[in-house]
């Protein structure tokens, strides 16, 4: 039987911060209906035009934030932890984050008065403050999971956790060769004494639903911050002092946004979503809003009113493109995608066909960009070429070629390539019939999964024999429903976009043109044919004639 990780309730949170310099002005965090715990009020708050010179409402010094060099700090105090990071980690600040707080998980699963298998730190404590059941994707039950069906984030939630276990398996094996860490981690592995693969799935969980992005430490952790709640309209905002400035210095501090007025027990809210999180409201000439499955992927819900309404696909070669493999070696990382995008009204900055990210407006209030397809769309016949060369080194190196002009390191910018052939407008019309069918059919996917239970019910009565959790939570559910909604109207409103401009690019005369001349091929071709099988047809009645078995 695992051991019980050890958590403390939310009232005992005052004795930690008193004890670390956390300082709640006017604030408290208290139980929010249907949010968990979040922050409010206790007394009316109102700040006017901007000064900068506002209160903080909560301020967390900079030694207790966690990071990568926090780690790296860690490391040089514990050489047993040294040693482990040495050997499982260093391969990405995320990683390091998570061993890091896998340790402290483990020392909160050790019974009391047994060895310490770590130095303690200010988080050993406060991870017993952090829930132990979050609902982000990854850590849905199977059932839950088959909500995700036809959306976006059904491959993205599978791989990921894929991911999870590979990395858990990694920390095991390597682990295991370290004697220290294999009697600390795995020798009390049936007491449960040792991490699990969920305790791995949920410091993840942790780390990617609390994580803040601070202008001078970068992704960090910055404790009762987290404890913080998403607003549609969010009242407060969070900045990083410089290190060493004056009485705040280095302090990361949560503040009232200028003009805002919160009452006494009101709740106390940031933006997760981006877009407007730095409180000045200078955020106009760029739209860093998450999409709706990024939210749910990293924090659990969605918020119809804080995020862009856009879908990102993985985008896959043509499975007879006989050129997929090379095209793709060409593209390079990271791999091909379509990303389609739907707007409210229009704005003036929507005149253009195309923007300064690369994106392709189909119309003012759509938007597509997906540069493999315009690789994907041309081959050989058409300039096509790939070669290989070899290298001084005596290495082969794959070229690509268009129009006998060398072009290897513009695989990702076969749209510009394009326009300046005399088919750039086949060429664009075969792009938009390629997505118009990878786009029917993801609606198509998702629509079915709507409306057929069927895999659900199945899953349900096996898990019944072996559990009484086996019906989806109804937040779950509701979760996932709103991203599939939100999905496939924006999905929806892109194909009826497509349409439009396959009709408009089916009056130009230049693909009126060439699709002339593949009917003359063709009618050619089948003459041809027919011209070729005829001796032989009547070869075969002959046959049938002269052939009597009676």
């Amino acid at each position: 039987m695992a051991a019980a990780f050890t958590h403390l309730p939310i009232s005992s949170l005052p004795v930690w911060q008193t004890l670390n310099d956390v300082s709640f002005v006017d604030t408290r965090i208290a139980e929010i209906p249907g949010k968990g715990y979040g922050l409010v009020a206790n007394r009316s708050l109102t700040t006017a035009k901007p000064t900068f010179h506002r209160s903080s409402l909560v301020s967390v010094p900079h030694n207790l934030i966690l990071n990568a060099e926090t780690v790296e700090q860690y490391a040089k105090q514990d050489r047993n932890f040294r040693q482990l990071l040495e050997v499982v980690g260093r391969q990405s600040e995320r990683g390091d984050v998570l061993l890091f707080l896998l340790v402290q998980v483990v020392l909160g699963l050790k019974p009391p008065g047994t060895d310490s298998v770590a130095l303690p730190t200010i988080w050993t404590e406060y991870v017993k403050f952090l829930p132990a059941d979050i609902p982000l994707p990854t850590m849905w039950s199977d059932t839950e999971r088959l909500l995700l069906q036809g959306t976006s984030l059904e491959a993205a939630v599978q791989a990921k956790r894929i991911a999870l276990e590979y990395e858990f398996d990694q920390l095991h094996e390597k682990s295991s060769d370290i004697p220290y860490w294999q009697a600390a981690f795995w020798d009390d592995e049936r007491a449960g004494t040792g991490p699990q693969l969920h305790h791995w799935f949920l410091v993840d969980a942790w780390y990617r639903s609390r994580c803040l992005e601070l202008p001078q430490s970068g992704p960090a952790m910055v404790p009762c911050i987290d404890l913080v709640n998403h607003g549609s309209a969010p009242n407060a905002y969070y900045e990083e002092n410089e290190m060493g400035g004056g009485a705040h210095g280095g302090e990361i501090s949560l503040l009232l946004r200028p003009q805002q007025s919160v009452a006494a027990s009101d709740e106390i809210t940031i933006s997760y979503s981006g877009g407007d999180g730095d409180g000045d409201g200078d955020d106009d000439h760029c739209d860093t809003r998450k999409p709706a499955s990024e939210m749910l992927f990293s924090y659990g819900f969605v918020d119809p009113h804080s995020i862009r309404q856009c879908v990102i696909l993985p985008y896959r070669p043509l499975p007879d493109d006989p050129l997929a493999k090379a095209k793709l070696h060409v593209f390079g990382s990271p791999g091909p995608r379509l990303e389609i995008e739907r707007f409210g009204a229009a704005t003036d900055d929507d005149d253009d066909d195309d923007d300064n990210d690369g994106c392709k407006k189909v119309t003012p209030n759509v938007r597509w960009t997906c540069p493999f397809a315009y690789l994907a769309c041309v081959n050989e016949e058409d300039g096509l070429a790939f070669q290989l060369r070899a290298e001084t080194d005596g290495t082969q190196q794959l070229r690509a070629f268009w129009q006998e002009e060398d072009v290897t390191e513009k695989g990702r910018d076969f749209e510009s390539l394009t326009k300046a052939h005399p088919l750039s407008a086949v060429f664009q019309l075969r792009v938009v019939t390629m997505l118009e069918e990878v786009l029917e059919a993801q609606l198509d996917e998702m629509q079915s999964a709507a409306a057929d239970d069927t895999p659900i019910r199945a899953l349900q009565q096996q898990q019944q024999q072996l559990s009484d959790n086996f019906t989806a939570r109804p937040d779950v559910a509701k979760q996932a429903g709103l991203l599939r909604d939100i999905e496939s109207r924006v999905i929806s409103s892109v194909l009826e976009a497509l349409e439009t401009e396959r009709s408009k690019l089916l009056t130009d005369t230049s693909v009126l043109a060439y699709l002339g001349s593949m009917d003359i091929a063709e009618n050619d071709l089948a003459d041809e044919e027919a011209s070729n099988q005829k001796p032989s047809d009547e070869m075969a009645d002959g046959e049938d004639a002269d052939d009597d078995f009676s």
